[in-house]
């Protein structure tokens, strides 16, 4: 399915994960196109993050004095990216310009029940998506709740000269080993060349971030084509992945990678949120596209 709004065009594919297959502004691609039939989430050209973010490490984690497990489901032993990124959602609703989509996952994987709820609208030059996690019973204790989005922007729009460059400032770089924290973060130079304007092909990133994404852009200067994010308050921490070819991903997240477990441990600044029955962590997150 689509949505359209002047120059602005966005697919979204609803068996899977609700994510997106494409966004082009003014017909022309700037996240990585979703390839016809997609059918792995990796492939989208976004996807929703939740009920975390990130990777869970050991097969699980401790919550209220209770250890969970969770299934590993990436290469390197790690539970990634949630719970909703390759199931199927209903279209509660959709017209030319917006959708809302839901996912209902009862407790099995998780102690919890939640439904998970986007609402995806295109303007004239922007695309607005607000994202919803509802603790819906299940474990008495209150359920620990992490969400984001995880775009992949395409490095040129031109084939090959026009390498994208980022700008996000007030942002501080963990310490880590497979991508899990193992300290606290911290300023350095990747994120003081994060925040006066790097190229993307700088340096290899995945990394993870405390500080929020708000106010970040991504420039195309050749093209003269810039983005720019908004971000609502909950959206704390940030990742930076540029270790592959074509593309590259800049994710406005809640919590820190493996946040579950530093909080279990009495961490603070982990993002992580823990909802009673029936409360909701929203976040919303806005692309903002023009010319430079």
């Amino acid at each position: 399915m689509e949505i359209v709004r002047g120059g602005m065009r966005v697919g979204i594919e609803p068996r899977l994960g609700a994510g997106l297959t494409g966004l082009w502004w003014r017909d022309r691609a700037l996240l990585r196109p979703a390839p016809m039939g997609v059918a792995w989430f990796n492939d989208l050209s976004c996807y929703l993050l939740a009920p975390w973010s990130n990777r869970i490490a050991g097969g699980g984690f401790a919550w209220r004095g209770a250890r969970h497990r969770v299934t590993p489901d990436w290469p390197d032993g790690t539970a990634i990216h949630g719970l909703v990124k390759d199931r199927a959602w209903s279209v509660e609703r959709a017209s030319a310009g917006a959708a809302v989509l839901s996912c209902r996952v009862e407790p099995g994987e998780l102690a919890w029940g939640f439904l998970v709820r986007v609402q995806y609208e295109v303007g004239e030059d922007a695309l607005r998506t607000v994202l919803e996690v509802r603790n819906e019973g299940g474990s008495a204790d209150p359920m620990p709740v992490g969400a984001g989005f995880h775009p992949f922007w395409l490095r040129s729009l031109d084939g090959g000269s026009d390498e994208a460059e980022m700008r996000i400032g007030g942002l501080r770089r963990y310490p880590c080993e497979g991508m899990i924290p193992t300290g606290a973060a911290a300023e350095d130079e990747v994120c003081r060349s994060l925040a006066a304007e790097m190229p993307v092909g700088a340096v290899t990133l995945d990394d993870v971030f405390a500080g929020s994404a708000h106010g970040a852009e991504i420039l195309w200067r050749r093209s003269g084509v810039r983005v720019r994010y908004r971000c609502s308050d909950e959206l704390g921490h940030t990742v930076v992945f540029t270790g592959m070819a074509g593309s590259f991903c800049l994710e406005p997240v809640t919590m820190v990678n493996d946040g579950f477990n530093l909080a279990s441990r009495g961490e603070e600044g982990t993002g992580v949120r823990g909802l009673g029955r029936g409360e909701s962590l929203r976040v919303e997150w806005t692309i903002e596209v023009g010319t430079m």
